[in-house]
């Protein structure tokens, strides 16, 4: 056997065997470790678009900005019971099912009128589950949460006073002399 000709081979196979795992698709990994859910990095990027959806950025940061999706994930894997994780994670998987069955794409690619119709169909509860009825509000509940407990709401948007805090009295003092 011909040395060069087996160095060739070597390399030619270890190569291919650096480049096949590489071209083989594998499903993208969630950006936070959860202990009781397991969800992967579209279904992340799914819940991170519906709680945008929820509360948009305007002049005031959008849901996306303040990581509200991050904050209803882990409030589903730590608070809720394994019969309320199940039926989130069924009715998040019936939603995205949903999504496809209506627009074709998933709810992270439809345009911002498709999303906001799915919303209006599911708020009006025409058509839905009561599995993805459950999983948007827990969605949009904890996502209005995460807003309305944020350090930027609770600066900009309503102050928060320590306690005591300033005394506004309801009744006007008159004064009777």
């Amino acid at each position: 056997m011909n040395r060069r000709t087996v160095i060739k081979n070597f390399l030619v196979f270890s190569a291919g065997a650096t480049l096949i795992p590489s071209c083989m698709h594998e499903e993208t990994k969630s950006s936070i470790l959860l202990k009781n859910i397991k969800i992967n990095g579209d279904q992340e990027k799914m819940i991170s678009e519906l709680s945008e959806a929820i509360i948009p950025k305007t002049d005031t940061p959008g849901a996306k900005d303040l990581s509200s999706h991050l904050f209803v994930l882990m409030m589903v894997d730590d608070c809720a019971t394994k019969e309320d994780q199940q039926k989130f994670m069924a009715g998040m998987n019936q939603f995205e099912a949903l999504a496809k069955k209506d627009y074709g794409n998933s709810f992270a690619t439809c345009t911002s009128s498709q999303k906001n119709e799915l919303l209006k169909k599911i708020e009006n509860k025409k058509e839905v589950s009561e599995k993805i009825s459950s999983f948007y509000a827990t969605t949009k509940r904890l996502t209005i949460q995460s807003f309305t407990s944020s350090q930027y709401f609770l600066t900009k948007v309503q102050v928060y006073e320590m306690i005591p805090g300033r005394y506004h009295g309801c009744v006007p003092v008159k004064n009777n002399s």
